[in-house]
């Protein structure tokens, strides 16, 4: 089997994936929403990346990243917001609707309407692990005396 994982991450930081942004968008509109969108992208490699390529390194992986590729982030950053969400469509329609668009076309009917749900909590794991911790958190029970 390939040494080689791909890893979708960056798709709802990149395209208003997230429940936050259409929070922000409801509270006050584009402007904020715009603000949710880049602080996620700016701190996508403290909060998920280094999560994800300890776990893929801990299985002697690499990893690609599609949605993380700088000529992809370049070319959806110069889109309008508006082709990224439509946040007056329902939940599972209104975020990444470029995505979903693709998916139609693809012939991918059902998927491009599916809400969003985190594998943590789509699998149940966030529940039966119950911390509070965040993707960025250090994890007291990994980190040893001296602090390494």
């Amino acid at each position: 089997s390939s040494g080689i994982n791909a890893e979708y991450g960056g798709a709802d930081e990149l395209m208003g994936g997230y429940s936050r942004h259409r929070g922000a968008w409801e509270r006050n509109g584009d402007e904020e929403m715009i603000r949710e969108i880049e602080m996620d992208i700016n701190r996508i490699s403290e909060r998920n990346l280094g999560r994800d390529n300890r776990v893929i390194g801990d299985h002697q992986r690499d990893c690609v990243a599609p949605f993380l590729d700088e000529t992809f982030v370049s070319f959806v950053n110069s889109l309008s917001i508006h082709y990224k969400v439509n946040f007056e469509l329902p939940r599972g329609q209104g975020e990444k609707v470029i995505l979903r668009k693709v998916a139609e076309m693809l012939g991918l009917p059902s998927c491009s309407v599916l809400p969003k749900k985190a594998i943590q909590f789509g699998s149940k794991i966030a529940k039966l692990e119950k911390r509070k911790e965040k993707g960025g958190d250090v994890c007291s029970r990994l980190v040893t005396k001296d602090g390494t």
